[in-house]
């Protein structure tokens, strides 16, 4: 062998060794150095995780097992542009089923957009027949849609279901974790759109958990009634809005709730729409007012309870009194002479309130009305529950007057909720409940959770509650006929508040309202009436008690409670 011929293989080999040592440099970089990454990276194109959404929604149900929400099955129909061979063909064959024009159905389907929507919500019908159509890059998805039954009625304790499955306001929004269960998630291989699985992989998906059912205190034959009484004594007394609660006092438990204004539910994007969302804060736990006399019955539970008064104590009331720079005035301007106690809430004497609270001090007032609930949440399983306010000594902007002012009820802020919770200690031996909707929750596999009454505290002693709630019986059967429930004892007060505007109050329009509970002997309801702004009279005296008093007589008959 020449050299020439022994230098060019020494050459050849020499590079098919670089080579070699190249390619295996390269090899061992990608399989050990870059190995995990690129292993990663080919699963990740190979491998979809995909969540399986929308399981059906828990329902909700009132206390006798009627059903107060459906669940309907629906379809969502989507299109994958780049995965369509023929938009115009697909455009003329889904037309019909869409009921839209092949001619706008076409440009969308032939967009450069990965993936668009096509009806969110398709009938069973549609759903079906578009599925039996085939066509690759068109997919049809199952979803469910909420309904409402019962449309306004319920609706604020309820809320609403957007479109994207999650609960607003009320009992969708605060259980909304609960009733919407839970999705699935599977990893596999999919199809072109990688958001289904490929046939051979179906077996492998798993099954979306449905959300628990909700069975409520509500008893839906009260609520109807609640309903109904409302919308009467707006046209009746001409009130722009209003709000009526009943609850057990024994236990906190809500058996009916209603508001004015209200919504449907089942088109809440109309409200959204017109930009009137206020209407979907519930008056009755979710915004907050001033409560007028009704909230003497606290002034007079503390005055009691603390030993400042006894239950005969009496006073001489002289129409007006002075205390921190103002002067205070009965609601008519009058003096009453010699008044008790039960004169004091049977006629409504501001100067009696004023005279009790500056009597026991505004530490021991102040601390009566925290130890009944004002100022805090409920805790009401709602969700948009307000807090109220009530300023106190400690309170920079808190001034000598207010404690005069806060013993009948104003420059104080309460919900309706928090006024009937504490009302309803008082006809409870002094217990404050936490309100509640929810008796139990029904999980998907059968398991019940009971829900317990709560007690938030004792306020006021069980003696202090008898004899308070025999004055508030005895200031109605001599003061307020109007509210009086023939074979019943009734104990309630009526409040009359005036709506605080920039500067001070509006001399027109009042917030009339009445709370009472009964039978006296053993307690089983307690309403609370509140109307907005009536035109007719502006006292709840003539307005609020005989709303109240309508319902208080269908008590007896709704709950098979005997004349006592």
């Amino acid at each position: 062998m020449s050299a020439h011929l022994r230098r060019r293989l020494i050459i050849l080999n020499a590079l098919l060794a670089a080579v070699v040592v190249l390619l295996t440099v390269r090899l061992v970089h990608v399989q050990v150095v870059q190995g995990a990454e690129m292993r990663a990276q080919a699963e990740a194109n190979r491998l979809h995780r995909l969540v399986i959404p929308d399981p059906p929604r828990g329902q909700v149900y009132d206390r006798h097992g009627t059903l107060l929400t459906v669940n309907e099955l629906r379809y969502a129909i989507e299109a994958y542009p780049p995965y369509i061979h023929d938009p115009q063909a697909a455009a003329e064959r889904l037309g019909p089923i869409l009921h839209v024009p092949a001619s706008a159905l076409a440009p969308v389907l032939n967009s450069d957009r990965t993936w668009v929507s096509l009806e969110r919500y398709a009938t069973m019908e549609q759903g079906e027949a578009i599925a039996q159509l085939g066509i690759e890059g068109v997919a049809v998805q199952r979803r469910w849609l909420r309904s409402y039954p019962h449309g306004e009625t319920l609706a604020h304790l309820l809320g609403f279901v957007s479109q994207d499955g999650q609960g607003f306001y009320g009992l969708e929004g605060y259980y909304d974790r609960e009733l919407r269960g839970q999705a699935a998630e599977w990893v596999g291989e999919t199809g072109p759109s990688g958001r289904r699985p490929l046939p051979q992989a179906e077996g492998t998906v798993p099954v979306p958990r449905p959300g628990s059912d909700l069975v409520l205190t509500l008893d839906l034959g009260i609520q109807v009634l609640v309903e109904q009484e409302l919308e009467r004594a707006l046209a009746e007394y001409g009130a722009q809005g209003g709000t009526i609660i009943v609850m057990d006092p024994r236990s906190g438990a809500i058996l009916a709730l209603a508001d004015r204004p209200t919504f449907d539910p089942n088109h809440y994007e109309q409200v959204i729409y017109w930009q009137q969302e206020d209407a979907f804060q519930s008056m009755a736990y979710g915004a907050q007012y001033e409560p007028g006399s009704v909230f003497k019955i606290v002034t007079m539970a503390a005055a009691l309870d603390s030993g400042t008064i006894t239950a005969d104590f009496t006073y001489v009331d002289t129409g007006r009194v002075e205390y921190g720079g103002r002067m205070f005035t009965n609601w008519d301007h009058n003096a009453y002479g010699e008044q008790d106690m039960v004169g004091l809430l049977g006629h409504s004497l501001n100067v009696g309130a004023v005279h009790l609270a500056t009597r026991m001090g505004a530490d021991t007032f102040y601390r009566y009305v925290r130890a009944f609930g004002f100022g805090q949440p409920t805790g009401v399983d709602l969700q948009g529950e307000a807090s109220g306010r009530v300023r106190t000594p400690d309170d920079l902007d808190w001034h000598d007057s207010d404690l005069g002012t806060n013993s009948f009820g104003q420059g104080l802020a309460v919900t309706p909720l928090q006024m009937i919770a504490a009302v309803a200690a008082v006809a409870n031996e002094g217990r404050l409940m936490r309100p509640y909707l929810v008796a139990r929750q029904v999980l998907p596999d059968g398991t019940v959770i009971e829900s317990q009454p709560a007690v938030r505290g004792q306020p006021i002693s069980a003696q202090t509650a008898a004899a308070l709630s025999e004055m508030l019986a005895q200031a109605v059967e001599q003061h307020m006929p109007q509210a009086q429930v023939e074979g019943y004892r009734i104990a309630g007060k009526s409040g009359t508040a005036q709506i605080p505007v920039p500067g001070g109050y509006d001399p027109r329009w009042t917030i009339a309202s009445y709370v009472g509970f009964g039978p006296l002997e053993e307690p089983q309801w307690v309403i609370l009436v509140r109307l907005d702004r009536p035109q007719v009279s502006p006292w709840g005296s003539q307005t609020a008690a005989l709303v109240f008093q309508r319902l208080a007589m269908q008590m007896p008959v709704m709950l098979g409670i005997p004349p006592d």
